[in-house]
């Protein structure tokens, strides 16, 4: 930029406030936040100077920062500050201090307050000029609010930043700008990008940023990262510096924000940061620096932020690409911080990536012991290059450490590679330096890895070689100098014996650990050197060396190869005792070596073969012979400590050699099979050894060899890596066989001692690598119960059982499992219950010492195979009755209330109760887990009466101590359940007896009724219920309190269970009753329903139509369906005479929907039975205690509430049950939302499908009959008896929606009789007959369609029913009846006309005549009575509408009488004269329908009747003169509205309604004329709209009839139908009678008016001349030839004065503008008329009224824009001078206006034409502009001179000086 415009930029900007006039000022100073702008203009600075202080107190109270302002920004003195003459440090001052006030305002833009205090900022500063920039910033993160939008308005579009030129147009359109259109100017500009970045860091560093602002920026951000996906060169270069400085600010915000918003500023680092990672390459540099400043933030490592930074890393480390896995960034990431709370198990989980980063954390810190805890999290199964990092890592520091801590973290972490992929982990050893195998591996660690179970993790077994290889081997490492080995060899010498103690342990691994270093760096062939110097040189002797080779050998800890090396060792050593003079046996070893057979290695159990056999050579070479040689047994000592000897149970050498002879044979060695399979020695032993025979001793193996062998295993100091093998075979056995006596030899040793011993036992076995839980521990607990006779030493077990349940630790169990396997083989029920016992006590313990308890005493109980006995005497033990410690001796087995509340209240006594309540839930938890198993023969009446017991004592403990018992009542009742279900299952096989003094149904009910619990009380319902099927004679007494409550309470209950429980007891109560025969079963059923039905409203509505069914089922529907449905009238009655509506359409709703789920026969069996009861009310009040009042008293669905109303009462309550069922029936076919079909349906398909039997149609019509009888004669008894008018319509309506149920046929065929009126005699007979005719009618009209109508329908109707209409017509007995009969037959005659063609076939048609004469004679049409006549008429419509022109013979008797009839009613308003009329019309709508010729000659009376017919509905007769304009020939239309136009006055007519329908059928007629009948008959159209042109005149003459706007309309349709004949006509047809027109209106030619009519004829003409002008246009331009003179003449008279009417003139006016207009042919430039019409209208200049001088200047400018030529113009020019001329006295200051106005316009439209007559308009435009009348001066000055100007394009002031 030049340094000429950075001097006017910077003038600008300091002076872009300033303003030189008043307007300016004010528009500056009118931009505000608040105010409208007039407003803010107004304002004074003291004004906004408190607004703004008093926003600023507000932020004070905010933010105490804020009070630094009051002494600058808002300090009193700028007041009177003005910006525009400060110097330039005070300027550079004051926007400092607004830029930091703006940074400390922008998080609080959304408050009151901010608004304020910014309003004064910019009124009095104008920082929106001056700071727009700043002022945008600090307010974007809120551009979607109102306050933006107001900012945006604030900034003079002029002064707007160019950086923010985008927001620009949401300024324009005072719209907040979309989130879009920022990210686009983001993604556009990197400068604006970079300016808010470097703003947001001076936030952070003004400790000023905010939550809304660290969103926005995120927002955007990310979405800027992402939308730079496909371009990352671009993003790298320009954004990503940006960002990347951003976040590093972000990272490093430091402490002096809030944890809330220190948290927020984190987590959006955070976030920026993982969208980088995962959509940008970052460097392995930039991942480091990442890392370091995220943990360099001390709260990144928080409990509330830890989460959140791990996932951040585990992404950032996820696209971490470098082979180098060592870094040095997680200094400040502590390993206990990773796990703690379970956090990166969770993150795992949750399926975060951070797997990487835990490689790369765990490589980085090896080898800190710490590292290790992250191991167990790494995954390494998926990825092989971690595999081999992790692995490569552990086997550097496994070479190069020493700590002994390390290597115990090494060794399992070796372990778990090598069983997550042992291929892959034998590769890595491979491929590690100069290649290793995991046996150099075991002996660098000095211990195995993996599993001990695992047979072999090596990939070949290591072979013991023989002694030729030995002697090889040796010579081989002579070479070897072992001297620094040998030398320090002696620091180890140690004084110990034997090392197959366990009190030897320490010594063991001391002298282990010495050998291992001691061999570590050596081969397996230098190791043999050095495990030979080694025996030789620590230990005190041989057997000293051998047993603690031996515990070596049996170690699994110890690597393979040493174990090997070790046995090879032994066996060399025990060849050489073989060779020795002493004569040493060494068969004591055999139990011992026996247990390497169980080794786990194939290798190892061939060497302690081998071993078997080296013994068995040595033993041979002494005793093979019979000869005794005496020797001396090696390691005596050593095995058997210090045992005393008469304990030692071993054998003779002679067995002994025996014992190894059976083992070992000459051929094949039955231990080959063990060294294939460690299994197969359970069948050695067992099977095998120990049942060996010798001669003479049958017992040799069972007892002597067993005894040798067991004996020593039993020993208790023997280390545990001997035991765990002994333990484990033992246990194996035990458990095969069901039990085994062997277990007995550890029962007072290692079984008894375990529980003091198992600690040092977890840490031996921890040591020596033995799993302590599966092969200590599980053993262990095998060795424990089983099948025996020793009842002694089973006890023991039980009671080491108990000891192990109680241990606190795992064992609980192990034990638990055990005593779950083993608790049948206790024979003792006292045992068993004491086992039980225990485990319940443990679960009831479990809240007070839950951290002990390891074992589910709850799986494990329900574990354990219950018999009944232990059921019963765990039962007996749980009884309240028998622990509560009672006060005083209770007599009574039952106590008081009162007593037990007292007794309750202690303490002790509250604590005991609660606790064995507790014991008892579990129990009764325990009893229904085995009762639902069915496993055993439980349930049986013993178990029954404790559960009964117990349910006393229960109610006990929860009424009167407050116990929460529901949940024991709960599983109580169920277990009762079980138990009776049970026992009815087996009653077949078994027969059951109860104690009736404990079983008893009462107690059952009294706790139905105690309890609270509506589960409860269902429960205990079914158990009623199934108690009632297995011992009905239990609850037979208390069946009725039962009853009770379930309609009480059950009932009311809405869930499934309830329903259910209610539904099966009933089912089982009910047919238990009528087994046993009683005879009140009708009695009960009926209190049973009654106790429901009371309760209904309390029934959840959707479960009582399901409920109530049920029970119909349940009960039988012949015994309940009828009462329930009485029952449910009473309810209606109830509420009708309550009012309640809505319960009572409930009731209906509901009964409708029950019913529907029974059959046809079942429903109307239940009808006619609920008659039977409602016949059973009386009908007058009975006498108290007589035979009918006690009889019906006694029964609960009657009582006394009925029998006690009055009569009236009686009767009302009759009704409304009567009219209950009827609304019933009535509402069967409703649709209800149910898929169950109505029972009207369902009687339909019994009787009308031909497959279903004679018998069910029977039965089905013989209810029918039943219940029409009953009808009938309680017709009879209301009519003639007891007369009741309501009871009457009750049943009148009652017997025909019973009858409607009935198919069309059948129902037809059961009121045939009734309807015959040679059978009526009475007035019953015909009331029976009318409504059985309106029945019949409806049904016809619902039912019948042309799908159903068949032969029998047909001969039903046309051949039964037809016929007896007709007569009961002709006889006309009664007015009702009568048009009943019409209506019905009308029905017929309607949907068989409609529906078939049957009525026009020749019989049919004579019949309809036949009809048609009856129905016009005086039993019909004649008739005096409006309601006969018209149903007469409707059924004559129905006739015509069928037989058409057939009908035509009986035109006169239909007609004439039918307009003579209709004249009748024009002078009546009552409603029969309506129905009359709109029936007539109806008729007459019919009759053009189908014979519209023969309609012709009587078109004016139809028309006359139809628009006259006031009582008729408007669009009724619309619809039927549409008809006729649509039947009947149009000319013939036409001329009869004419002619009842003009010669019968029709417009007579007072009402403007029928006027308009009138003119709508005209206007109808004419559009639908073709041109040929309008051209026929235009003449007579002609005389019509002359006559309607007067209508007017004759409204006024009439005393003004109608208003104006009713006028007006009836003008305009007048107009319109004018003109829409008129093009119907063509130009000659039309010109005569427009010239006919023109002379009726000028002269009044052809008028009938009387008086002085030229006015309203002008008017009228002149309007309907109008609309054609429109509708012609040019087309009929010449036809005011006709009009010239006339119009000429007219203008002169206004302008004379001679007419003042302004509508005329204004018509007149804008009909010669619209010919002005549309002249196409040059018609007004012929001189003639040119001259004409010029100057008349000039003329109205002089006097044209103001209201329509406009339309006279649109007309004179369109005048002469059609006739424009130089002659005509100055002729015009002079004729408009002379109406502004001065010289002119007569004008007027209004002509000179409007002649103004006239120019004005002219010269708009004719422009630069008429310029050439300015000179001569000049003097008189300047004599005009000194006019008097400052209007006139006004007019000419605004107006004509300014367009005169505009076409001149100079100004007119030089002309006129």
């Amino acid at each position: 930029m030049s340094s000429l415009s950075q001097q006017l930029k910077s003038i600008n900007e300091k002076t872009a406030s300033v303003a030189l006039d008043r307007k300016s000022r004010s528009k500056i100073h009118s931009k505000s936040l608040i105010f409208d702008p007039k407003i803010a203009s107004t304002q004074d600075y003291d004004y906004l100077y408190q607004i703004g202080l008093e926003g600023l107190e507000d932020l004070i109270e905010i933010d105490s920062r804020f009070s630094k302002f009051k002494q600058t920004l808002f300090s009193e003195t700028t007041i009177n500050l003005d910006r525009n003459v400060q110097t330039q440090d005070t300027l550079d001052q004051l926007n400092k201090n607004v830029e930091v006030f703006l940074s400390l305002v922008s998080p609080y833009y959304l408050l009151t307050p901010s608004t304020k205090a910014v309003e004064w900022l910019i009124r009095r500063f104008y920082i929106n000029i001056h700071n727009g920039e700043m002022l945008l910033l600090t307010s974007l993160p809120f551009y979607n609010s109102p306050v933006f939008v107001k900012i945006l308005n604030v900034i003079p579009k002029n002064q707007f930043p160019k950086i923010f030129e985008w927001v620009v147009g949401y300024k324009d359109l005072l719209k907040s700008p979309t989130s879009s259109s920022i990210l686009k100017s983001f993604h556009n500009d990197a400068k604006f990008f970079e300016l808010y970045s470097k703003y947001l860091m001076d936030q952070l560093n003004n400790h000023a940023v905010f939550k809304e602002q660290l969103v926005f920026y995120l927002a955007n951000t990310v979405q800027l990262v992402a939308s730079f996906t496909h371009n990352l060169g671009q993003f790298g270069e320009t954004y990503l510096p940006v960002i990347l400085e951003v976040v590093g600010k972000l990272l490093l915000a430091g402490s002096k924000f809030s944890s809330t918003l220190r948290n927020d500023i984190m987590l959006t680092a955070y976030s920026i940061i993982s969208v980088l990672s995962s959509l940008v390459p970052l460097s392995a540099d930039l991942v480091k620096s990442f890392t370091e400043s995220i943990l360099q933030d001390p709260t990144a490592c928080d409990s509330n932020t830890r989460k959140q930074t791990v996932i951040v890393l585990g992404q950032l480390w996820n696209f971490y690409n470098e082979d180098n896995f060592e870094v040095d960034c997680f200094k400040n990431l502590p390993a206990s911080k990773l796990v703690q709370d379970d956090l990166l198990k969770n993150l795992i989980e949750e399926g975060y990536k951070i797997n990487k980063l835990l490689v790369v954390y765990f490589a980085s810190n090896l080898p800190q012991i710490d590292a290790f805890k992250i191991f167990d999290f790494i995954n390494v199964d998926k990825s092989e290059t971690f595999f081999k990092i992790v692995t490569s890592k552990l086997l550097y520091y496994a070479y190069n450490n020493q700590d002994e801590a390390i290597r115990a973290k090494l060794i399992e972490a070796f372990e778990s590679l090598l069983r997550t992929n042992k291929e892959l982990f034998v590769k890595v050893l491979q491929n590690y330096k100069d290649g290793l195998d995991i046996s150099q591996l075991e002996m660098q660690l000095m211990t195995t890895l993996g599993d001990s179970n695992i047979e072999n993790i090596h990939d070949a077994d290591i072979e013991l070689e023989d002694e030729e290889e030995e002697e090889e081997e040796d010579q081989a490492v002579l070479d070897v100098d072992f001297s620094d080995v040998c030398n320090s060899l002696e620091n180890y010498k140690t004084s110990t014996t034997s090392f197959l103690n366990k009190s030897s342990d320490e010594e063991f691994t001391k002298l282990f650990q010495a050998f291992a270093e001691k061999s570590r760096s050596f081969n397996i062939k230098s190791q043999k050197l050095i495990l030979a110097k080694f025996s030789k040189a620590i230990f005190v002797s041989p057997e000293a060396s051998i047993s603690f080779m031996l515990r070596v050998s049996f170690t699994p800890s110890v690597p393979l190869s040493i174990r090997l090396l070790v046995l090879r060792f032994i066996k060399l050593r025990l060849k050489e005792l073989s060779l020795s003079e002493d004569k040493i046996d060494t068969y004591l070893l055999a139990p011992i070596l026996l247990l390497g057979l169980y080794d786990t290695n194939k290798s190892v159990r061939a060497g302690f073969a081998e071993l078997l056999r080296v013994v068995k050579d040595t033993t041979s070479k002494f005793h093979g012979n019979k000869k005794k040689v005496k020797t001396s047994l090696f390691m005596e000592d050593q095995i058997y400590g210090n045992t005393e000897p008469s304990k030692r149970a071993i054998v003779p050498p002679q067995d002994g050699l025996e014992m190894l002879n059976v083992l070992i044979e000459d051929s094949k060695s039955i231990l080959d099979d063990t060294v294939i399979d460690k299994s197969r020695l359970n069948y050695v032993l067992f099977q095998v050894l120990f049942k060996s025979q010798k001669s003479g001793q049958k017992k040799f193996g069972q007892l002597l060899l067993k005894t040798f062998i067991l004996n020593q295993w039993t020993l208790p100091f023997w280390p545990i890596v001997f035991k765990y093998k002994v333990w484990n075979i033992i246990s194996i056995e035990n458990n095969s066989n069901g039990g085994n006596d062997d277990r007995f030899f550890f029962i007072d040793t290692d079984l008894t001692d375990y529980f003091s011993n198992r600690d040092d036992l977890i840490e031996q076995a921890k040591a020596s690598k033995i799993d302590f839980e599966n092969d200590v521990e599980k053993a262990i607990v095998g060795l424990v119960g089983g099948t025996s006779s020793n009842d002694k030493n089973v006890n023991k077990e039980a009671d080491w059982l108990l000891k192990a349940l109680e241990a606190p630790n795992k064992l609980q169990v192990a034990a638990g499992k055990r005593l779950s396997s083993v608790f049948t083989s206790f024979t003792s029920i006292d045992m068993r219950a004491k086992l039980v016992n225990k485990l319940i006590e443990l679960l009831i313990n479990d809240g007070d010492d839950s951290d002990n308890l390891v074992v589910d005493p709850v799986e494990v109980l329900q574990l354990l195979d219950m018999d009944h006995e232990t059921i019963i005497s765990v039962l007996r033990n749980v009884q309240i009755v028998s622990q509560i410690p009672e006060q005083g001796i209770v007599k009574r087995r039952r106590r008081s209330s009162n007593s037990t509340k007292q007794a309750m209240a202690r303490d002790d006594i509250s604590s005991i109760a609660a606790t064995h309540l507790k014991k008892l839930t579990i129990v009764l938890d325990l009893l229904e887990f085995n009762l639902r198993k069915k496993t055993s023969d439980i349930a049986k009446p013993d178990l029954l009466q404790n559960l009964f017991r117990i349910l006393t004592d229960l109610d006990y403990l929860g009424n009167d101590g407050n116990l929460p018992i529901l949940y024991a009542q709960e599983t109580l009742a169920s277990c009762m359940l079980l138990s009776i279900v049970q026992m009815k299952d087996n009653s077949k096989s078994n027969s059951f007896k109860f104690d009736s003094n404990v079983v008893r149904a009462d107690l059952i009910v009294n706790s139905i009724r105690l309890s609270q619990s509506p589960q409860v009380q269902n429960r205990l319902l079914l158990v009623i219920a199934e108690l009632a099927a297995l011992a009905p004679e239990i609850i037979l007494h208390s069946v009725m309190p039962i009853f009770t409550f379930m309609g009480a309470h059950t009932v009311r209950q809405d869930d499934e269970f309830s329903s259910s429980a209610l539904q099966q007891t009933i089912a089982k109560v009910i047919p238990a009753l009528a087994a046993n025969g009683s005879s009140s079963l009708s009695y009960e059923i009926e209190f049973l329903l009654t106790s429901f039905v009371a309760a209904f409203q309390h029934i959840p509505r959707h479960r009582r139509v399901k409920l109530f069914t049920s029970l119909t089922k349940t009960l039988s529907y012949k015994h309940s369906l009828h009462i329930i449905l009485f029952l449910m009238g009473q309810q209606y009655s109830n509420n009708i005479t309550r009012n309640k509506a809505h319960e009572s359409i409930s009731i209906l709703e509901f009964t409708s929907a029950f019913l529907k789920n029974f059959s046809a026969q079942e429903q109307l069996e239940g009808v006619e039975k609920f008659y039977q009861l409602w016949n059973q009310i009386p009908n007058a009040q009975l006498e108290p205690n007589s035979d009918e009042f006690n009889a019906l008293s006694s029964r609960s669905i009657f009582g006394v509430s009925i029998l006690s109303l009055s009569k009236s009462g009686l009767l009302t309550f009759k009704s409304q049950l009567l009219n209950f069922i009827d609304k019933v029936l009535d509402s069967d076919t409703q649709n209800d939302f149910s898929n169950l079909p109505s029972l009207k349906l369902k009687i339909a398909l019994i009787l009308l499908d031909p497959k279903k039997p004679a018998e069910d149609k029977s039965d089905l019509l013989n209810y029918f009959r039943k219940v029409t009888s009953f009808i009938l004669s309680s017709l009879d008894t209301f009519t003639n008896v007891s007369r009741n008018d309501v009871l009457l319509d009750n049943l009148y309506a009652l017997l025909g929606n019973f009858l409607d149920l009935l198919p069309l046929n059948y129902f037809i065929d059961s009121i045939i009789d009734s309807l015959d009126c040679d059978q009526i005699s009475n007035t019953l007979e015909i009331k029976i007959a009318k409504n059985f005719a309106i029945l019949a009618s409806r049904k016809i009209e619902n039912e019948l369609n042309a799908n159903n109508i068949d032969d029998v329908i047909e001969e039903s109707i046309l051949q039964k029913l037809l016929p007896v209409l007709n007569k009961g017509i002709k006889k006309n007995l009664d007015i009702e009846l009568q048009q009943a009969y019409l209506n019905a037959f009308s029905s017929i005659v309607n949907k068989f006309g409609g529906s078939t063609h049957l009525l026009v076939t020749q019989g049919n048609t004579e019949a309809l005549i036949n009809s048609l004469n009856i129905i016009t004679s005086n039993s019909g049409l004649l008739s005096e009575q409006p309601e006969i006549v018209i149903s007469s008429i409707n059924a004559i419509t129905s006739i015509v509408n069928v037989l058409g022109v057939k009908a035509i013979g009986l035109f006169p008797k239909i007609v004439p009488p039918s307009l003579n009839i209709w004249k009748t009613t024009t002078a009546s308003e009552d409603e029969s004269s309506k129905l009359l009329q709109a029936s007539i019309i109806l008729l007459l709508a019919c009759l053009i329908k189908k014979i519209p010729v023969f309609m012709t000659t009587s078109l004016d009376s139809i028309f006359i009747t139809i628009l006259t017919s006031d009582s008729v509905d408007n669009t009724v007769r619309s619809s039927v003169l549409q008809l006729i304009v649509e039947h009947m020939e149009l000319s013939q239309v036409l001329k009869s509205l004419c002619n009842i136009w003009n010669n019968k006055k029709f417009y007579q007519n007072d009402n403007a309604g029928n006027l308009g329908l009138y003119l709508n059928v005209l206007q109808s007629t004419i559009e639908r004329m073709d041109k040929k009948s309008a051209s026929s008959q235009s003449t007579l159209f002609m005389k019509w709209l002359i006559q309607a042109f007067e209508f007017r005149h004759y409204a006024f003459d009439e005393n003004n009839k109608f208003d104006n706007n009713t006028i007006h309309r009836l003008e305009s349709s007048f107009h319109s139908c004018g003109a829409s004949y008129v093009m119907k006509l063509n130009d000659k047809s039309f010109r005569p009678l427009f010239a006919n027109l023109v002379r009726w209106a000028v002269s009044g030619e052809g008028s009938n008016a009387t008086g002085n009519t030229e006015l309203s004829r002008l008017l009228a003409f002149f309007k309907f001349f109008s609309k054609l002008q429109d509708k012609l246009k040019s087309i009929i331009t010449s036809y005011f030839s006709y009009l010239i003179d006339p119009v000429s003449s007219i203008l002169n008279r206004f302008a004379n004065g001679d007419i003042v009417d302004i509508n005329l003139r204004r018509i007149l006016l804008n009909s010669l503008t619209s010919s002005f207009k549309y002249d196409q042919d040059d018609y007004w430039s012929q001189q003639s008329r040119f001259d004409s019409i010029c100057s008349p209208l000039l003329n109205q200049l002089s006097n044209i009224e103001p209201n329509i001088g406009k339309y006279l200047v649109k007309c004179v400018s369109s005048f002469i824009s059609n006739v424009s030529s130089e002659e005509y113009n100055e002729k015009l020019v002079h004729g408009l001078i002379e109406f502004i001329s001065n010289e002119n006295e007569s004008t007027t200051s209004n002509t000179k206006i409007w002649t103004i106005r006239t120019l004005k316009t002219i010269f708009q439209k004719m422009g630069e034409q008429w310029l050439s007559y300015l000179p001569t308009l000049i003097p008189y435009i300047a004599e005009l502009l000194e006019d008097d009348d400052e209007e006139v001066e006004l007019e000419v000055r605004n107006g004509l001179v300014r367009v005169i100007e505009n076409v001149l394009g100079e100004p007119l002031d030089r002309y006129l000086d």
